[in-house]
């Protein structure tokens, strides 16, 4: 590496899978790999009050990028165990 005073390392996304479902794998991309955008949407899960409120964001951030769970057999407050384990 030539002398640098700052190296931005590539970030690797997180990954999941069902239990019982070893065949598919999901992906939410690497914080760091956000867009504005998204880490604007990180924020207002963050400062979501409401546990309804709340849990719609998660599960929408979730399902943008494994819309494949929408069929999936698991529950709501999945969704906040899979985004607590992400974040």
């Amino acid at each position: 590496f030539p002398m640098a005073d700052y190296i931005v390392r590539k970030q690797r996304g997180f990954t999941f899978a069902l239990e019982g479902s070893t065949d598919k794998v999901y992906t939410l991309p690497a914080l760091s790999q956000l867009s504005f955008a998204e880490a604007e949407m990180m924020r207002k899960i963050d400062a979501a009050e409401d546990l309804e409120k709340r849990g719609k964001l998660i599960k929408d951030f979730v399902l943008k990028y494994a819309p494949d769970l929408k069929e999936a057999d698991i529950g709501d407050m999945e969704y906040f165990s899979i985004f607590n384990s992400y974040t």
